[in-house]
C-alpha cells in the first residue's frame, strides 16, 4: 500500500478519513459496492473529493475498510445479545432464545430490511467486500453459538441464519414483518430441535 493508506498522524486527519470511511459503509449498506466512489463518499462525509484520493489509494481499498467496518458492526450486535444471554441462567436464555437469537441476526430497527438484504446481495460484485463478510462472519457465528449453548439448543449457528435470512427474504418480497416471520418460524424449529413446544 501506498503512503495515502497509512494511518494520518493528526488528529484532524483521523477523523477525516474515519469520516470517509463511514460514509463509504453507510453507501455500501444503502445501495450496494456500485454506489462507492470517491465524488458519492466525499458528498456523503461532506468532505474535498479531493480528499478521499488522498488517503484511499483506491476504491477497492475504501470498499474493504467500509466492508470491514459493516461486518464489524453486526458482529458487536450479535455480540451484545450473546453477552445478554449469559447474564441469564440457562433457564431464562431457553425462555428468551429466540428473542436474543432475532437480536444477534436482524439489522436494528433503523435499518430497511429490504436495503440489508439488497446490499447483502450486492457484495457479490466486490471481491473485497465479500472477503471482508466471509472474514467477519466468524465473529457473527460465534455469537449466535454462545446464545444456543446458553440455552442448550442443538442447532448450529449458520442453520439459524438461513432460518432468519430466509424468513426475512420470503417476508420482504410478500409485504409481511420481517421481525416477526422470523420470529415465529425461528421459534418453531427451536421447538423441534429441543423437544418443546
Amino acid at each position: 500500500m501506498g503512503e495515502s493508506s497509512q494511518t494520518p498522524k493528526s488528529l484532524k486527519a483521523q477523523i477525516t478519513r474515519a469520516s470517509l470511511v463511514l460514509a463509504a459503509a453507510a453507501l455500501l449498506r444503502e445501495e450496494g459496492p456500485g454506489a462507492v466512489t470517491y465524488r458519492r463518499v466525499a458528498k456523503w462525509a461532506n468532505a474535498a473529493s479531493s480528499s478521499v484520493g488522498y488517503y484511499f489509494d483506491s476504491v477497492t481499498e475504501l470498499l474493504q475498510e467500509a466492508g470491514q467496518h459493516n461486518i464489524q458492526m453486526w458482529a458487536q450486535r450479535a455480540e451484545r445479545a450473546a453477552d445478554a444471554a449469559e447474564k441469564l441462567t440457562p433457564e431464562e436464555c431457553r425462555e428468551n432464545c429466540v428473542d436474543l437469537l432475532i437480536k444477534a441476526c436482524l439489522p436494528e430497527d433503523s435499518t430497511v430490511p429490504a436495503a440489508h438484504y439488497a446490499q447483502l446481495i450486492a457484495a457479490a460484485e466486490s471481491p473485497v467486500v465479500t472477503q471482508a463478510y466471509q472474514k467477519g462472519r466468524r465473529a457473527l457465528d460465534a455469537a449466535v453459538e454462545r446464545i444456543l449453548q446458553r440455552a442448550d439448543v442443538p442447532m448450529s449457528s449458520r442453520l439459524v441464519y438461513a432460518i432468519v435470512d430466509g424468513a426475512a427474504v420470503a417476508a420482504i418480497s410478500e409485504g409481511y414483518d420481517v421481525h416477526d416471520t422470523a420470529a415465529n418460524l425461528l421459534a418453531e424449529v427451536v421447538a423441534d430441535y429441543t423437544g418443546r413446544s
